[in-house]
């Protein structure tokens, strides 16, 4: 079983936990279902996530369980993150045409190239900075 735990940002003390168990093949199907049980506002809700093999079930659930933490009415954060951050990423359904699911992984990978090649640069930037900086020791020469 996997957990996450969550608390409001809003600083009412509510807190909230999202828990995925492990998948369980099914004796009379051959398929296998994964639960997922969400905690918040003093409920405990239950939810059966059903695939044809174990992983199919567990992507399944860990999607729910996204979509349950982040389509609540209450602001959450992830117990230790960042303000607003519920470390579950968005999906987008797979009932898309392939030609456009393909698209949008085109369109993500050169988004996340783009964000690490100014993020690389930045960080060159940084450490000429510092080298500049350094004080000349002995036998060095003093740097113009």
């Amino acid at each position: 079983m996997a957990e996450r735990r969550f608390e409001s940002t809003g600083g009412s003390g509510q807190r909230a936990s999202i828990r995925v168990r492990t998948p369980a093949r099914d004796s009379r199907t051959g398929n296998y279902r994964c639960t997922v049980e969400w905690i918040h506002s003093g409920e405990k809700e239950l939810f059966e996530l059903w695939g044809i093999d174990s992983m199919q079930a567990l992507q399944l659930a860990i999607r729910a369980a996204g979509d349950l933490v982040n389509g609540g009415e209450e602001a959450l954060q992830w117990v230790g993150s960042d303000e607003g951050y519920l470390g579950f990423p968005k999906t987008y359904p797979e009932f898309l045409p392939q030609a456009l699911l393909r698209k949008l992984e085109r369109m993500i990978d050169r988004e996340i190239a783009a964000h690490t090649r100014k993020s690389e640069a930045e960080h060159k930037r940084r450490q000429r900075g510092r080298v500049a900086r350094k004080k000349p020791g002995p036998g060095r020469a003093k740097m113009p």
